[in-house]
Parts: C-alpha cells; structure tokens; sequence
C-alpha cells in the first residue's frame, strides 16, 4: 500500500514537471531539446565539456555570480540570465551606447555571445553560434527561459538540462567545483585569491624587450599576444570574485559600454587591488611594480623629460566595458577604459605623451610605446607558469 502511494506521487510529480515544461516551451515555440542529467554526466565524464576540447560542449550556468562560485557543475560557464536578458527577449550592444533588448539584432551583437566569447577563446569572430550549448540554472524553467532567448538569439543547438542545479548537485556531488576556472585558491576572510597563468610564449621576444601597456591578460583575449602575462582566468571571472569579496566594482572609465566620452587626462579611481607574481624556484610573490623596469619608451619623443610615475592598481573599467571589448584584460599599466584593473598612476595622456598612438594601422607605436618593461633579468622564460596573487586593499 505504501510503496502505490510513493509510486503514485512520484507519478504525479513527473507529469506535474512534464505539464510545465509543455507550457513553457509551447508558450515561446521553443525548439531546445531536454538533456537529461546521465546524458550532460556521460559528456563531462567523455571529455565533451573540457575547456580542451576543440570541439566543446558549452554549458552554461545561468544563476547569479554568487550563486556560481559557490558551487557550479564542472566545466560550466557562468551567464547570469539577468545579464543577457529581459523580459525574455535577449539583450544585444551597438558597442558605443548601451545594452538593450533593440541595440541591435543579430547573433554577433547579443550580450550572451559577448559573455560567452568573454570566457572563451576571442578572434572578434567567432560567436559559437553552432555549437551544442545546455543551460541549467536555479530549477528547471531557468534553463529552458535561457534556450528560449539563446534561440530568439540566433544559437542553433541549444538544449537545457532536465534538473536543477540542486538536484545535480544531489546525485553528482563529485563533478562540482567552486570558484571559477583558472583560480588556484581563495582567502575570503582576507580578500585574497590566487590566478594561474604563465608567461606569453606565442610573442616572447618582442613583449620582452619593448615597453608596453598591457599588464595581465585572459590568454583567450584579443590582445593577449600584446601581453608579457597571460591568465587562465577570464576578465569576468576575475570582476565577479573581486565583487565577491568585497571590492566596490564601480569604475570611472566606462559608462557601462561607452568609453568615448572619457578625457585622456582621467586617472582611474576605483577600488585599490594588489598585485603579485610568484613562480617556481621566485621564493616569494613580488609586487607587481617590482617585475617590471619604467624607462622612457622605445618612441618616447623627449626622453629627458621623462619622469617615472609608478604602479598602483585600481579598478577603473566596468564589468560591461570589458565583456564588450573582449580584449581580455585584467590589469593594464596605464589608466584603461576596458581593462578590470588598471594604474591609477598613469592615464591616456601619458600614453602618448610617451610616443603612443591609436590609429588601428600595424605602426608598433600603437602597442609599444609603453614605459613599463618586463625585468628579463629577474623573471623566467617563455611559457613558465606563473600565480598571481590579487588581494583587495581595504
């Protein structure tokens, strides 16, 4: 008698849970298929989902930030529905104005290929718009409301897990992580974590002996070859903790995606981040400032005038600044629109008072006439992996 009645609850359960997704789906004509919990565990198990993988299954965790480096399935992405949606309708930019649901149309344009491009690797022009992505989220109708506007979008493949996070937790407790890709560890009592990365080995012998203004870059950004460090944490990744912890994510360089109107002559004035840099064999984290030699630049037009200015981090770019950019900076040497972090010590200004250009041709002078060199003679070779440590200055 007893084991009719479970059997009849868990009856009425299924086809309480089949009725709402019916409705859901034939309320917005969605087409994404269920992937049930066995089918996403059989494909992180297969290797399907790894970051390495070229051919990789994108899934996407669309609960709040806070919610993802809590706890998260393996290998997911993090795309708060809230950042890439309203009222069902994806939002899209125009890149100089705002994000909106009428910015602009097309897959290119919408904020979710931004997010997703944000985390991954970065040509400006790729979009993942045939890839198999699965969404999950906080319960069931948040995956499936994430595949609906994907679509409207212009994905393809898209499926939403047949579960909630919970309930995958529940039955997969052993393919979940916390944090983010790309973080070794995390001292929230102290406002601290740590970032692996290691030292550009696609562009060593020309980052290593020119000045530039890129500091640390996402190693799948679109100036990472422009980048003596690269990082195996994304610019969103690293936003997201730091707001976490505590840091104020308000910037002065950006007005949310517009970063025409800011004067050359603005110094970033943001929350005050630390940063170091260890590696095997350092015996120690040394201070950002210490790894790098600030020199006249190679183009800098009056090299008895310069004077050095030196290095303190702060955050200054907003978080839709850089997810709109792509460029995949988390720290630049000079005050920096788009960049997470930057040097609250030097701005625009000094950039071309130090020889810089912004002219979009290949003339060296629009990447190094930077007057922060990296210490060859205190740093290792091409390709070392290397940590960062990021702490928060109260």
């Amino acid at each position: 008698m007893r084991t009719s009645k479970l059997n009849q609850e868990r009856t009425t359960r299924l086809a309480s849970l089949v009725l709402s997704l019916l409705m859901l789906c034939s309320f917005a004509a969605c087409k994404a298929q269920p992937a049930s919990l066995a089918k996403l565990q059989a494909a992180i198990t297969n290797g399907d989902t790894s970051p390495n993988n070229a051919t990789r299954v994108l899934l996407v965790d669309v609960r709040a930030s806070k919610d993802f480096i809590a706890g998260h399935i393996q290998d997911a992405l993090s795309a708060p529905l809230t950042m890439f949606a309203e009222g069902g309708e994806p939002l899209y930019t125009n890149s100089f104005d705002e994000v909106s649901t009428t910015a602009e149309t097309g897959i290119a344009n919408s904020w979710l290929a931004h997010m997703l491009i944000n985390q991954l690797v970065n040509d400006f022009t790729t979009t993942y718009e045939t890839s198999q992505i699965i969404f999950y989220g906080a319960t069931i109708a948040d995956g499936i409301k994430a595949a609906q506007v994907a679509q409207k979008a212009g994905y393809k493949n898209v499926s939403f897990l047949l579960g909630s996070y919970a309930s995958w937790k529940t039955k997969y407790s052993g393919l979940t992580k916390k944090f983010y890709e790309g973080i070794d560890s995390v001292n929230e009592d102290n406002g601290t974590f740590i970032v692996t990365g290691y030292i550009n080995n696609t562009n060593f012998d020309e980052i290593s002996t020119k000045g530039t203004w890129h500091g640390i870059t996402y190693k799948g950004g679109g100036l990472h070859d422009m980048c003596f460090f690269q990082s195996d944490a994304a610019p969103f990744y690293v936003q997201e903790l730091l707001t976490y912890l505590g840091a104020s994510p308000e910037g002065n360089m950006a007005n949310g995606v517009n970063i025409s109107a800011i004067p050359d002559e603005i110094h970033n004035n943001g929350q005050q981040v630390a940063y170091s840099v260890s590696w095997d064999g350092a015996g120690q984290y040394y201070p950002i400032a210490d790894v790098y030699a600030e020199l006249p630049s190679l183009y800098q037009p009056d090299p008895h005038a310069f004077e050095p200015l030196g290095i303190e981090s702060r955050i200054g770019g907003t978080r839709e600044s850089n997810i709109n950019w792509n460029s995949g900076c988390i720290f630049c040497l000079y005050s920096c629109t788009v960049g997470i972090t930057s040097n609250a010590k030097t701005n625009q200004a000094t950039w071309y008072a130090d020889g810089g250009i912004y002219d979009g041709t290949d003339d060296p002078k629009n990447n190094f006439a930077g007057r922060f060199f990296p210490r060859t003679d205190l740093l290792p070779g091409a390709g070392t992996p290397v940590k960062f440590k990021i702490h928060i200055v109260q």
